[in-house]
């Protein structure tokens, strides 16, 4: 790390040039290179230098430091055609390709169209077999390194039978170079941030691209394109910690300079409270981050780890902004501070490489699978002698499947949670042994007698079940499900 912070302490300069005259930094582009960094991900045995995940987050977040501009041509690169050749490539393709990244050459990849976002499984980009040979035709959008990058991973769909959508199995990668014909960049945006960081729109024109520059199988696109999110994310995310850090420290040395009401304006309690919350939120997201690169190193499950990084970052940064923007006052809000750029990139980061909404549909489903065995509901039952409902760690098991049994369970359920049905998972563990077929006979004929409420899910499986009131009175007197505190006037109860 001392390496790559004293490079970007050398090169700050540089990098507010680049704010000003939007001109791209290629000499430090080549530096980076010589340096060995955009290896970093990279076995030795192809040149790079093998520092892992954590390595590539502190390139970024130390290359991010200088600009933007810097730091995205290479994280784009490691994420956009190095990592998925070390993962899915053969051999002739790594040793083809992986020296020619180390030696500095950008690579860009190419999901986002101009009518498809974050539903990525709808790229309309084609890739028809012709021969040894496949012909791209559609256009790209949103791409970081248009122009900039020599080699372009593009994902295009190549089958549209239902079958293979159905299947994710409709979607390949391959490897495109600039010069091939047909192939043309359409447009470069005006972008309101990353001022110097070449993004825009790509042309596929009946672009021939050889069989040899499939990634992977014939329909192993989606699977590619999945797989390389956690790496994507963990490495966006790192890149944000340059700017926040920064930011803190020309909020810092702001306020020990600043004279206001006869003091430095670190000396107000409230500007040290904004200074103490923004390096809480710098530190914390520093952790997530590593963190979550750590697990990538581990060969870890990590994609809900990831996730939490790519759904924080955006919030710590906006906050850390604000906050210090506040305590600069109007001078954060000129050009003459980095701060001004910092502020402009702040909104994208709610959406490139994921955007907030999606990054919570992930953790929901991530969270509920990593967490299923500690949100399993506790069995609960009323306590023998506080007549009160409570956990327990030995629920009653019945013996004996039958629907005056089942209507039991439901009742005693209906005690200690009057508004929940059971699932049915929750019947299950009430019964010594109960397979799926004997359960739904019984849950039918209690619901044909109008005993029971059932729940199906779409595929008309029942989930859940609950007692009606004429099954609660069938399976108890009236009287086994009253409830009063002690200090219940008795007179109130009729």
């Amino acid at each position: 790390m001392t390496a790559t912070k004293s490079f970007a302490d050398d090169n700050l300069s540089r990098g507010e040039e680049v704010s000003w005259t939007r001109v791209y930094p290629t000499d430090l582009l080549k530096e980076v290179a010589r340096r060995g960094w955009f290896g970093a991900l990279i076995p030795r045995e192809y040149g790079g230098i093998d520092v892992g995940v954590t390595g590539c987050c502190i390139v970024a977040e130390q290359l991010s430091r200088i600009c933007i501009a810097l730091a995205g041509a290479c994280s784009v690169t490691m994420y956009g055609g190095a990592e998925q050749l070390l993962k899915f490539g053969l051999e002739e393709q790594k040793r083809r390709w992986l020296p020619r990244f180390v030696n500095g050459v950008v690579g860009a990849i190419c999901i986002t169209e101009p009518t498809v976002g974050s539903d990525a499984a709808s790229i309309d980009t084609t890739a028809k077999r012709s021969n040894d040979e496949y012909i791209i035709d559609g256009k790209k959008r949103f791409i970081t390194n248009a122009g900039l990058a020599d080699i372009y991973l593009v994902f295009a769909r190549t089958s549209d039978s239902p079958r293979d959508i159905a299947r994710h199995q409709h979607l390949s990668a391959f490897i495109i170079e600039r010069g091939a014909p047909g192939f043309t960049v359409e447009r470069i945006n005006e972008l309101g941030g990353w001022v110097g960081l070449p993004n825009g729109f790509l042309d596929f024109n009946e672009v021939r691209v050889l069989a040899e520059n499939r990634i992977g199988a014939e329909g192993d696109g989606w699977k590619i394109l999945v797989d390389g999110l956690n790496f994507e994310r963990t490495l966006f995310s790192a890149e944000k910690l340059g700017p926040m850090g920064e930011a803190i420290r020309y909020a810092v040395c702001h306020a020990q300079r600043r004279i206001q009401f006869g003091q430095p304006t670190i000396e107000s309690e409230v500007t040290r409270f904004k200074i103490a919350d923004m390096i809480a939120r710098f530190k914390t997201a520093r952790l997530v981050i590593y963190h979550a690169a750590q697990l990538l190193d581990l060969n870890a499950e990590a994609a809900l780890e990831t996730t939490l990084a790519k759904l924080h970052i955006p919030d710590a940064y906006d906050f850390v902004m604000n906050e210090a923007s506040q305590v600069m006052g109007g001078d954060a809000w000129t050009r003459f501070y980095p701060l001004n750029g910092f502020l402009r990139d702040a909104r994208v980061n709610h959406v490139a490489a994921g955007t907030d909404e999606v990054m919570k549909l992930v953790i929901f489903k991530q969270g509920m699978r990593a967490l299923a065995k500690d949100l399993k509901m506790p069995t609960r039952r009323i306590h023998e002698r506080l007549n009160a409902p409570m956990s327990t760690p030995t629920p009653i098991i019945m013996e004996m499947m039958n629907e005056a049994n089942l209507l039991s369970i439901l009742a005693d359920d209906y005690r200690v949670n009057p508004g929940l049905h059971m699932s049915r998972e929750d019947v299950k563990r009430r019964f010594d042994r109960i397979d799926d077929e004997t359960l739904d006979n019984a849950l039918i004929g209690l619901e044909q007698k109008a005993l029971v409420r059932l729940h199906r899910d779409r595929k008309n499986v029942i989930q859940l079940v609950k007692a009606t009131y004429a099954g609660l009175r069938k399976a108890n007197p009236q009287e086994h499900y009253q409830w009063f505190p002690e200090w219940m006037n008795k007179n109130f109860i009729f």
